[in-house]
């Protein structure tokens, strides 16, 4: 009976010993050549990572499908070989994930001199974009074909013929049929050296509908616009505009401007530019004013309100979604005035004049005594 208890016992101990005990993933695989890599991602299975060792020049395009896999590029360059390059068909993009269910994170690389795009999302597949560099590609930076593009972290230099093309935004003619948009998520940063079609809705292809996401921490965000799509910076201000799609119906939030906070005191007014929903604090009004350059030295801040007449507190709890001014009521700063009190200088001077009179007091004393001393001898 004992030693069934302790079996049981030590069985026990293993399960829970391989529940609690963390989880280990396999070791990444390191590749440096174009073929060592078409290997690893023919290999891969879920969820695992390649790493490059090198820079890596593609004979052709590299295509991933029903996998979940990510690639880090440990700052290297992925490129077309300038020697020799074979299309796929009419895909000549450098890497392409195709079809739902495939989910590829490229990370920390450079993608460039494509004969087409850097990167492809293609009918339902998910790419995640995290330090990402794209330049020098002849259609454009990376096509959201029908897929998903999350955009973590994405630099973008020109790219596309005869005018720049950043992300296009596109659903191609094979796939007319397919139940999948084209949807970009923004969760984190979208750079670019150009401003032109940084978003470029494609006009002679099926795109007719495009979802837009920003996840709540992200730096950068995408809205709708009309017939546009609008990125701004995390204070709100556009950035870049896309070209307008009257085709195309956008799907997700949609872009709402700025409100413009007056600060007034007395005569003078500072005005400052908050997204819609803000709730201020007294801390930041506080953090605009600097009555020394306004001219206002003399004067210190006695309340914030929302009249002219100081008779009702501004509410700094409820969120600003109008143009609003906030009076700033100034205290005059109280004057010292100057003390009447006659302090006489009672101490004892020690200048020539007193030093002369000390002298002769010296002198009349020794006088005196010498006269004494004399009547004294007689």
């Amino acid at each position: 009976m004992k030693n069934i208890q302790k079996i049981f016992l030590f069985g026990f101990l293993l399960l829970a010993s391989l529940l609690l005990s963390p989880t280990f993933s396999k070791a990444a695989t390191t590749v440096s050549t174009e073929d060592d890599l078409i290997t690893a991602i023919t290999n891969a299975g879920q969820n695992d990572v390649i790493e490059l060792g090198a820079d890596i020049q593609l004979t052709k395009p590299l295509g991933i499908t029903n996998k979940t896999i990510t690639i880090d590029g440990k700052g290297h360059t992925v490129s077309k070989s300038p020697v020799s390059w074979t299309p796929d068909g009419s895909n000549a993009t450098l890497i392409t994930a195709g079809l739902s269910g495939t989910k590829l994170t490229l990370k920390n690389m450079v993608l460039k001199d494509s004969q087409k795009y850097g990167v492809q999302s293609y009918d339902g597949a998910y790419v995640i974009l995290d330090g990402i560099t794209i330049s020098n590609c002849a259609f454009g930076g990376v096509l959201v074909n029908a897929g998903t593009v999350e955009v973590r972290d994405l630099n973008l230099y020109r790219n596309g013929g005869t005018s720049n093309n950043g992300i296009e935004i596109a659903k191609g003619n094979g796939i007319y049929a397919s139940d999948n948009d084209p949807k970009l998520v923004m969760n984190g940063s979208l750079k670019s050296t150009e401003t032109e079609n940084v978003i470029y809705l494609a006009i002679n292809d099926q795109l007719s509908d495009f979802e837009v996401e920003n996840t709540e921490t992200s730096e950068n965000k995408i809205f709708a616009q009309g017939n546009t799509v609008v990125v701004t910076d995390k204070n709100n201000n556009i950035l870049y505009t896309s070209n307008e799609n009257s085709k195309a119906k956008i799907e997700g939030e949609t872009f709402v401007e700025n409100v413009i906070v007056t600060i007034q005191l007395n005569e003078q007014s500072i005005t400052m530019s908050v997204i819609p929903q803000t709730v201020l604090t007294s801390e930041q009004v506080t953090e605009k004013i600097n009555l020394e350059t306004l001219g206002l030295s003399n004067y210190t801040l006695d309340g914030f309100f929302a009249d002219p007449e100081f008779k009702t507190a501004f509410d700094f709890n409820t969120p600003i979604t109008a143009n609003t001014t906030i009076y700033t009521k100034l205290k005059l700063k109280e004057t010292t005035t100057p003390s009447t009190t006659d302090n006489k200088d009672t101490t004892p001077k020690t200048g020539v004049t007193n030093y002369v009179g000390l002298a002769l007091f010296v002198m009349a004393v020794s006088t005196i005594s010498l006269v004494n001393l004399r009547k004294k001898e007689f």
